[in-house]
């Protein structure tokens, strides 16, 4: 689904629609040709059993080209050629990836070309050539003349548990399909040790770059590559990590021209790579190394990610190389992973993470973001396409998009089509507890609804000092607004099953859009604004709860959430809570997880929405810095337990 960053960003939305029936859909990629046209893959089960699927959509994001299914295949990447033939990356139930290339019009299939084994990603060249990138122990018949023959002897364990199995560690792979469908090369690429290609791009003169992690100390360097020694092993269990790695083949698969290392001493995964017209790559991965190497006037040069357990999930990185495989730049950006890159013609990097950022073409400034993320593409033109995984209503089609209603099942396919250079739009991307960040409760998920008297936070675009927020035609108390995102409360007048939701801002009109009403959707806030991890909560002498200053069982704490619902008596929207007695009740009645609540209704001197909730910590609750809690208003918990914690001694 479209991940959510609290990032400042403008931007005009050119359409934003969904792609689903009446089952489930899942996004495998997206590409765009120079006229605008979007095209997605991935798999649905609308109806009945799962297949691929290929949709083409118009420029306008109005209607559906064309869309053509897969059968017995799920859709994992796809491309386009300078002809407009649309090539699918595609495996079936026993992990046998084909490429299927598909007319311009759909009318019909070229080719349907089996690998013989599993693939990561796809590259098309405008020749009309497809590059499939892989990682495997066996199973791929090198051509002759290919760079590397065959897999580096090297013993790998597999499994876990009783079930572990040893046998030869993957290496990367590369497999060239000419326009026909034929095998033009096929070669290996690694060391003795675990190596994937997770990703690859084709420049002008038909050299293919590759990019992954390994865990190879012996992985195949060339001379004046940037880092020619592996930066050592980190294992968590059966798992092993290693460096990133980028590597350059020539057209016909038998010469490296270029191969490093690229890490520090933690895990790191080169995860997305694009090049330009000049044929530099552009690297976007993750890292968990805080001396990942960066360079000298790059956007942001310290880690600023997390540790605790080896992942490559710790911070999203970008790395410039020019065609010879000099490192322009190198930095850390927002987010936790980039999951894909794009480049436009003027050298500027668009990347996905947890949100989208553009990045300056000497790497030393974010010029735009915006809070959205998914599978990304650009036009000729910049605009950005990005498809994603939508749950029930929490996604907001534009009007006269291709599909205006979610389609059914538990999520669809979404695509959105944005543009940092038009005029900022009215839009409302996402709605979510602004206390959890996210929507529904742990009954009730994966359902996206709203609760009277909640506050939210809105995620979108071209919001304003001028925004108004309207539930049913009541106007919703703005407590915070920036260009991509607002907090507001939801008024106490809402009644469900539904209600509809429009935006005004910046003289235009969104909506109406629509989300559920429950009684109460609860979210418990935490200090540092995630939604996870410490609560905010006071210890009984006024301290702030931590760590450091856990709260003595018997002791009582005040917890404070949002999205309790109606108050008894009733609060008006926007007013503050009471200093002194009496206070508005919860009327739902409250529960906590760690012990019994004394009090729990409005928080005083509080916006009208956030409620405070006393608890007495039971005495047999097992202490310790993360001790789990959870707030039930009524029947609805806060979350899931351990996603907030509260410390006990």
């Amino acid at each position: 689904m479209f991940a959510l960053l609290l990032l400042l960003g403008s931007f005009h939305v050119d359409y934003a629609t969904y792609l689903g029936g009446s089952g489930d859909e899942r996004v495998g990629g997206i590409a765009a040709d120079s006229a605008g046209s979007a095209y997605v893959a991935g798999t649905t089960d609308s109806p009945g059993s799962s297949t691929g699927f290929v949709t083409k959509l118009n420029a306008g994001g109005s209607a559906v080209v064309w869309s053509v299914r897969l059968a017995n295949m799920s859709a994992d990447g796809i491309g386009v050629d300078a002809g407009g033939n649309v090539y699918a990356l595609a495996h079936d139930s026993n992990s046998i990836s084909s490429v299927v290339k598909v007319s311009p019009g759909g009318e019909r299939t070229v080719y349907s070309k089996s690998l013989g084994i599993l693939a990561s990603a796809l590259a098309v060249d405008s020749a009309g050539n497809a590059y499939a990138v892989g990682g495997a122990s066996g199973g791929l018949t090198a051509t002759a003349g290919a760079y590397q023959a065959s897999v580096t002897p090297g013993t790998c364990h597999y499994g876990a548990g009783v079930g572990l199995l040893t046998g030869p560690c993957a290496d990367a792979f590369v497999i060239k399909l000419g326009p026909d469908g034929s095998i033009a090369y096929a070669t290996y690429l690694g060391g003795s040790g675990p190596d994937q290609a997770r990703a690859a791009a084709v420049d002008s003169q038909g050299d293919v770059w590759i990019t992954g992690d390994t865990v190879s100390p012996d992985f195949p360097v060339t001379a004046g590559a940037l880092q020619s020694s592996f930066h050592g092993e980190v294992d968590l269990g059966p798992l092993r990590f290693g460096d990133a790695f980028v590597a350059k083949l020539d057209p016909t698969g038998g010469k490296l021209l270029y191969s490093t290392y690229l890490g520090g001493a933690a895990p790191e995964a080169g995860m997305a790579i694009a090049v330009d017209s000049s044929g530099a790559a552009y690297v976007a991965g993750g890292t968990q190394s805080a001396d990942f190497p960066t360079t000298p006037g790059a956007y942001r040069r310290t880690y600023s990610g997390g540790s605790a357990m080896p992942s490559l999930s710790g911070n999203a990185f970008a790395a410039r190389f020019s065609a010879s495989g000099a490192l322009v730049y190198s930095t850390f950006v927002p987010g936790p992973q980039a999951t894909d890159i794009a480049v436009n013609a003027q050298g500027q990097a668009y990347l996905a993470s947890s949100g989208l950022s553009v990045l300056s073409a000497d790497g030393s400034n974010i010029l735009h973001s915006a809070g959205l993320s998914g599978s990304l593409a650009l036009d000729a033109q910049s605009a950005v396409y990005l498809a994603g995984t939508s749950l029930g209503y929490v996604f907001f089609p534009t009007a006269g998009a291709a599909q205006t209603q979610f389609g059914g099942g538990v999520y669809d396919a979404t695509v959105v089509k944005i543009d940092f250079a038009g005029p900022p739009s009215a839009w409302i991307s996402s709605i979510v507890n602004a206390a959890s960040l996210r929507s529904g409760t742990p009954q009730n998920y994966p359902v996206y609804d709203l609760a009277p008297g909640e506050i939210i936070t809105i995620f979108g675009s071209g919001f304003d000092g001028r925004t108004r927020l309207l539930f049913d035609g009541v106007p919703a108390p703005i407590l915070y607004a920036q260009e991509d995102q607002i907090n507001a409360v939801v008024p106490f007048e809402v009644n469900g099953p539904a209600t509809a939701i429009l935006l005004e801002a910046g003289g235009e009109t969104f909506g109406p859009g629509r989300m559920q009403v429950f009684d109460a959707v609860p979210g418990l806030f935490t200090w540092d604004g995630s939604g996870r991890g410490p609560a905010a909560v006071l210890n009984q002498d006024g301290t702030v709860n931590s760590a450091a200053n856990p709260a003595p069982r018997g002791s009582v704490i005040s917890v404070f959430l949002t999205g309790a619902g109606r108050m008894s008596p009733a609060q008006a929207d926007g007013s503050l809570g009471p200093l002194s007695p009496p206070f508005p009740a919860v009327a739902l009645g409250a529960a906590c997880s760690i012990g019994q609540v004394l009090y729990a209704g409005a928080a005083p001197g509080l916006v009208a929405g956030a409620v405070q909730v006393n608890v007495r910590i039971s005495e047999d609750v097992t202490p310790g810095g993360r001790v789990p809690i959870v707030v039930y208003i009524g029947n609805y918990a806060s979350g899931f337990s351990g996603d907030t914690t509260v410390a006990v001694r």
